[in-house]
């Protein structure tokens, strides 16, 4: 990965708290695609897939279509929507984070599910 995407990208992924994080994340947001699995309570999993195109800077718009699927649907789930580059790769590093680069199944961080689902946007709670 070249020094230059990670200074690019450093500034909206706390990437100097951990470079070699950030490198691993921007590995994978090459990649295109993950596999996962949302835990469910009060048991069982919920296996996912994640495709994206990624923006080339950390601002531009990621492309990315969710399929999810479930007991009782003969199809998966299909989500598809835009959001940016950066945000992507803050939610893939913290799938890494949680498993998914060890192979482990992993779930993406509560974060995305409730921007997903709810709408929620925990940066701008913050801000």
């Amino acid at each position: 990965m070249s020094a230059a995407l990670v200074a690019l990208f450093a500034p909206y992924c706390q990437g100097a708290a951990d470079p070699s994080a950030l490198e691993q994340g921007l590995q994978l947001l090459a990649r295109g695609h993950l596999q996962g699995q949302r835990p469910l309570r009060p048991e069982g999993q919920r296996p996912f897939e994640l495709h994206w195109q990624p923006g080339i800077a950390p601002l531009e718009s990621a492309q990315v279509q969710l399929s999810v699927q479930g007991q009782g649907l003969e199809q998966p789930a299909r989500y598809s929507f835009e959001l940016p580059t950066h945000r992507l790769l803050q939610w893939l590093m913290a799938w890494q984070a949680a498993g998914g680069a060890a192979g482990q199944p992993a779930d993406l961080p509560e974060p995305f599910w409730q921007w997903l689902i709810l709408g929620l946007d925990s940066q701008a709670l913050q801000a």
